[in-house]
Parts: C-alpha cells; structure tokens; sequence
C-alpha cells in the first residue's frame, strides 16, 4: 500500500486521536514521547486537531520535575460529535446514543410490533423499512442534543461480513446474503456500519486500554420461549472473525447434524428455560460444559457473560455440576465475570465500535463498503 501524505496524516491523527482519548488529558510533549514523534510534528497536527475542535485544550497539567510553566492538557471535545448505536432484534430494539468520548448520553428501548416478513425478497423489505422507521424515530428523540451525528452503528444476529457489508445469514430476519452497502449504507448522509450482536459486546470490552485476550458470551432469552447463545473471541486486541466471518457462531457440545437450533437438548428443556430451574439448569450445564472446551483453545485472561440476571445460580450450577470448567479455568489463569444484566450492552458496543474505527483511519482497505473515510470528511 502506498503511503501518501493524507493517509500518513490521518493515521497520525487517529493515534494522537486515541492517545488523548485513553489518557483523558494529556500534554503535547507527553503525546510526542509516548507516540515516538518530534514534537514540531506534534504540534502541527494538534494545530489543525484543534481547529476542527475534535480535541479541545483543557486544564493545565502538574509542573516538570525541572519546574518552569504548567504544560496545557488536550482533551477530547466530548460535543465534537456523537455516534448513535443500534440493537435490532424482531421483537425489539435498544438505543445507546453515545458522545465522542464514550458517555451514553441517550438510552431508549422499544418493542417491535410489526411481523417480520417470510420470503426473502420481502424480509430485505422488511428490514430496510424496519431500520429506516428506527432511526427516524431516534433522529426525533435526540433533535434536542446539539451535536453533530458522525454514524449509526446497529448490532443483528447473524454472520455480518463487516469488510463487504453484507449480512450472509440472519435466521431471526430471514435475511441471506443482503447486501446493506449498495442501500442502507447510502440512505443516509452518514456512515451506517452493521455488526453481529455479540461481536459488539467484544467492542464494548476492546476500550479496554489493557488489550486483554478474552471471550465474549452473549445469552438472549427470545420472547417464543428460546434461547440464543453468540460467541466472539478477541486475540491481541482484534475480534476474530474467521474467512467466513462465521467465528463466534455457537454449537455446543451436545448437538447433533439432524437438530435444529444450537444444542442436542430436547425441545422441552430449551421452551422451559425461563420457566423451570431444572431446565435452565440442564442448559448451563451444556453451555459451560461446552465453553471448557473453548478456554484451553483461547487460553483467555477472561470470560464474559452477559445477558443473564442470575450469576449466583449461574455460579452454583458450575461449581456442583460442571467443576472442569472451574477446575480448566485456574490452570489456564481466566477470570469468569457473570456482567449484570443490562438492556444496552449491544447497542453501546456498537457505538464503541465506531470510536475504535476512528483509532485506524484510514481503515485497513482504505475505504469502507467503496467509500474513502477520512477525518477531513467527518469533521470537515
């Protein structure tokens, strides 16, 4: 890849960008000293940073050993823009509207009422209309907030090719192979990014300055009676996404080619799970039973739950009946953490995703779904 002077300016950016952001304040000659840069070309590129205001000058920093004035922090201007994050399930949807330093400043979630559609041809309608109906009603509720929109951010179940923006399959919306970048991502006047629902759990958890390796297990109870199981797995800071960027998609130990779903468990426990302990119980032990499969493979610093309000029972149910996940666990130094239960995890990781987006512009490709993105065209 050839290396012009914008993109060698804008990956600058994104460095100074994201070493302000995890600093919180920092000086100039600080940034040039963790960042390896002379400090005139510091300087220059604050210079033209702060013009845009996407970082501002905040209080004056503690004296130098040497004395001498009080260097200036630079912080990141939190009303520089905001980045409007989406989880899109059939029956329902959440909102977390967050600001450029990563304060959720508007919540919202709302049931879906409408039936989604069977053919495939009309599930694509569906869902543009779906989302279209979303997102004007959140552009209605945040009108008052005076910021600038830099992106939607939205989190589905399915296998999401984020390079293409293509959803290659989605069972919940009968979607396959849909090509979001040639429609969605062009209905609106700002980037529209798409991403598998538990994958933005793993954004949510990537802010980590710490750069942990860890696995990422979202459980959503469906409204029918089900349960959904999504996995994604980070490695030195990146998500795993595998050539089919099916990484993540979960089958347990337990189930068989001929079943449907994804356990061998009979029909009766999986309808049962929210309504007899018993049944709930047989399906963690499947779960956690699997998942100690996954921990010697990974060898994870840690293993997040989320979606489930009991972590005692979850607790309990391990240690009586599945002690090899506890026992493979300490051998391998991962830390289970049950998170409490939170409407918003998915929808906030979604947003997140977009603040780690602008720590590696330019992208990978160099443009997203054909189109170049730049600081110069987020913040002009």
């Amino acid at each position: 890849m050839h290396i012009n002077k914008t993109v060698s300016r804008n990956l600058n950016i994104s460095q100074i960008f994201e070493t302000v952001w995890r600093a919180g304040g920092i000086s100039r000659i600080d940034i040039s000293k963790q960042m390896g840069l002379y400090r005139s070309t510091v300087t220059s590129i604050i210079d033209s940073v702060l013009k845009s205001k996407i970082i501002i000058e905040g209080e004056r920093g503690s004296a130098t050993e040497k004395g001498g004035r009080k260097p200036i922090n630079l912080i990141i201007n939190k009303n520089a823009g905001m980045i409007i994050g989406l989880e899109v399930q059939p029956d329902f949807y959440t909102v977390s509207v967050v600001d450029l330093s990563g304060n959720v400043i508007f919540s919202k979630n709302q049931k879906i009422k409408e039936v989604k559609a069977r053919t495939k041809t009309g599930a694509e309608k569906y869902f543009e209309d779906l989302i279209d109906k979303i997102i004007n009603d959140v552009f209605e509720s945040i009108k008052e907030i005076k910021i600038p929109k830099l992106a939607i951010c939205i989190g589905v179940p399915g296998i999401v090719d984020t390079k293409k923006g293509v959803i290659i399959k989605s069972v919940p919306f009968n979607l396959e192979n849909y090509d979001f970048s040639k429609t969605l991502f062009k209905k609106y006047k700002i980037p529209l990014l798409i991403e598998n629902d538990a994958k933005c759990c793993a954004w949510l958890n990537g802010l980590n300055p710490k750069k942990e390796d860890f696995i990422c297990v979202l459980i959503r109870n469906h409204s029918d009676g089900g349960i959904g199981v999504g996995l994604s797995v980070v490695v030195n800071g990146e998500i795993l996404n595998g050539h089919n960027y099916a990484a993540g998609e979960y089958r347990s130990i337990s189930w068989k080619n001929e079943k449907n779903g994804q356990t061998g468990l009979s029909k009766d426990i999986i309808k049962n799970i929210e309504r007899k302990p018993d049944a709930y119980k047989n399906w963690l032990i499947d779960l956690f039973s699997t998942l100690t499969v996954f921990v010697p493979l990974v060898q994870p610093q840690k293993i997040y739950i989320y979606g489930q309000k009991d972590p005692d029972f979850i607790q309990k149910v391990i240690s009586k009946k599945v002690p090899q996940f506890d026992q493979i666990t300490k051998t391998f130094k991962s830390r289970l953490e049950i998170v409490p239960q939170n409407f918003y995890e998915i929808s906030k990781g979604a947003a997140c995703m977009f603040i780690q987006k602008l720590f590696k512009i330019p992208f990978a490709e160099d443009f997203y779904y054909k189109d170049e993105i730049s600081w110069e065209k987020l913040f002009g």
